[in-house]
């Protein structure tokens, strides 16, 4: 599909570009018929209010990504089957077995014994919090990765769709078109998710306080902190009013959890009923064994839930999506679970020297990663976030691909996957001109709750194949429209 390069007033698009974008929806066309005619489109601003913000680190793209209920709800249904499926996998296809789960994602016994246990208590982390990454291909929502930690970026799905909808000509297209917009609020979804899994899992007292926590030398500074109590305790408030309840979020670090009677938690003098691990992804070296020992005592008590807890040191690593690949004609699953994999996960393994299964055939996996086949590979590594450790076969040498597959196959660790080809939605780049992109969609699900969904963009063919906000991806307004 060829490139649109035409400056405003020349622009065109294609009949084809119509109709990928009629797949979103009718608004989505109705927009680039728009853009077509309307030179204030084309207006070169940011959003510096927002961008500003000391909870913002990206720049905001100035178009919107409008989609309809039906896109929505495939979102929505593919997000929360594959989280759930994730979750189960452990004990699923691991039976639960320590040292296998051990073997698998290379832990100590001991850390996956402990992992097992509250997985096992806590009907396969069904409170945790996690964003699925997908690409949207001609075969569909294909699911990259799922994040499956407490810390989630991007969690400002309905203040960014605010912000970009705001712009004078966007109200006049919206105006036009007589369209009904749904702002998706993540936020909101988070904070009744917790409510939820509060009164489903401790003793409820109409109350429900919620701690943030932080290692003591990494809390953020403080004007950040504020903007964020606010926001999260004015929804918070909102959410506990309707039940005649009370709350609050206290957002602090580790050393001010103190200990209260019946393995129950206190903070600032409040007891808390939830707890969010901001950023723990080498768990036990962030929340310390002594810490550790308690919420687990506390979480066999029933008397706190924990986002997301020892169960992160397996469900965040992308050596999930291996595990469901490899196992996608597992009898352990359902018709229903083996056809989700066959149709959103894709290819994917361990990077191992071992015989396994690729496109119905037997083959000698180390064969099928040669650097002649890295055009349509990539490789990860496991436990690696923010787009780090994410290699593009295509994008590197022949030499630098043989080096990191044997670095991969010594260590361990690592996954190589099949490349998705996304499909090329067309938006204004830096540049003036319009064109292709590659589209990231990071569905949030909370527990069972789907919570709405943050798109990452770069143009396609500038050298970013890596589509992550900290390596300079832009966050594009997911709108709901009819």
């Amino acid at each position: 599909m060829p490139h649109v390069n035409e400056s405003p007033g020349e622009l065109k698009f294609s009949d084809e570009i119509q109709a990928l974008h009629g797949e979103l929806s009718a608004a989505a066309v109705a927009f680039l018929k728009f853009a077509e005619r309307t030179p204030e489109v084309f207006a070169r601003h940011r959003f510096h209010k927002f961008e500003a913000s000391p909870l913002m680190y990206y720049e905001l793209h100035r178009w919107p990504l409008l989609i309809d209920s039906r896109r929505d709800r495939e979102l929505e249904e593919v997000s929360v089957k594959l989280c759930r499926l994730v979750k189960r996998g452990p004990r699923l296809l691991l039976d639960g077995d320590p040292r296998r789960i051990a073997d698998y994602y290379g832990v100590s016994q001991e850390r996956a014994r402990v992992a097992a246990e509250v997985l096992a208590n806590t009907e396969d982390a069904r409170g945790a919090l996690s964003r699925g990454d997908f690409i949207d291909s001609a075969d569909g929502l294909k699911c990259l990765e799922v994040n499956m930690m407490a810390g989630l970026g991007g969690w400002e799905t309905g203040l960014k769709a605010q912000v970009v909808m705001d712009q004078p000509v966007l109200q006049r297209f919206t105006e036009e078109q007589g369209l009904r917009i749904q702002l998706q609020d993540t936020l909101r979804a988070f904070l009744s998710h917790v409510v939820e899994d509060v009164r489903r899992t401790v003793a409820w007292e109409g109350e429900c306080n919620l701690a943030v926590l932080f290692p003591d030398n990494e809390l953020p500074e403080a004007a950040g902190r504020e903007m964020a109590t606010l926001l999260l305790n004015s929804t918070l408030s909102e959410l506990l009013a309707a039940e005649g309840a009370k709350g609050e979020v206290l957002i602090g670090t580790y050393s001010e959890v103190k200990d209260a009677e019946g393995h129950c938690f206190t903070m600032r003098g409040r007891r808390l009923h939830a707890v969010q691990e901001h950023d723990a992804r080498d768990r036990l070296e962030v929340v310390g064994p002594d810490f550790d020992a308690r919420v687990r005592a506390a979480l066999a008590a029933r008397t706190l839930c924990l986002y997301n807890g020892p169960a992160q040191e397996l469900l965040d690593d992308k050596l999930n999506i291996a595990l469901l690949s490899e196992n996608e004609a597992s009898p352990a699953l359902t018709p229903e679970e083996r056809e989700l994999i066959r149709r959103h996960i894709p290819w994917t393994r361990r990077v191992r020297a071992t015989q396994t299964t690729r496109d119905g055939a037997s083959v000698w996996l180390p064969d099928e990663l040669t650097a002649s086949k890295r055009e349509g590979l990539v490789l990860k590594a496991g436990r690696a976030y923010g787009g780090k450790s994410v290699l593009i076969g295509r994008a590197m040498t022949a030499e630098d691909w043989d080096a990191a597959i044997q670095e991969a196959l010594e260590h361990g660790g690592w996954i190589v996957q099949e490349r998705v080809e996304p499909r090329p939605y067309h938006f204004l780049r830096d540049d003036g001109a319009v064109g292709a992109h590659i589209l990231i969609w990071g569905a949030f699900v909370f527990g069972e709750r789907y919570g709405g969904t943050m798109v990452r963009l770069n143009p396609t063919g500038q050298g970013k194949d890596v589509v992550n906000a900290t390596q300079g991806a832009l966050m594009c307004a997911l709108v709901v429209v009819e």
